[in-house]
């Protein structure tokens, strides 16, 4: 018979028992949607005219998404990064994109194009 050394932390005798199972703690709930300016104003149209526009949500790490279909023909939405998106603005009008996180959450961003006419009429 090989003996380890090894001895029991319990009695002999006695049965393990282990002790209770935690409690697992509750995942807050993602906070607002928060956007570094809810409206963007543009006087130019183009690329070079783009803005970014950054989000932030307490208590989420996911990806945001923007929607917008009243911006059709006046601004284009795309994603820059996981929570910025760049606006370029298209033609003279306004409209509003809804960006959304976590929890269904979301926020507005109200964009307004104003363009001058050039010797125009």
């Amino acid at each position: 018979m090989v003996s380890f050394g090894v001895s029991a932390c319990y009695p002999a005798g006695s049965a393990f028992v282990p002790g209770p199972t935690p409690t697992p703690t509750a995942t807050p709930a993602p906070g607002n949607v928060l956007l570094s300016s809810s409206s963007l104003a543009f006087t130019a149209t183009g690329a070079s005219s783009a803005q970014t526009v950054t989000v932030t949500q307490s208590n989420y790490s996911g990806v945001f998404t923007a929607s917008g279909t009243t911006c059709a023909g006046i601004a284009t939405i795309s994603a820059a990064s996981a929570a910025a998106f760049s606006v370029m603005p298209v033609a003279a009008g306004s409209c509003t994109f809804t960006i959304t996180g976590g929890g269904g959450q979301s926020a507005t961003l109200t964009i307004g194009v104003t363009t001058t006419a050039v010797g125009g009429s």
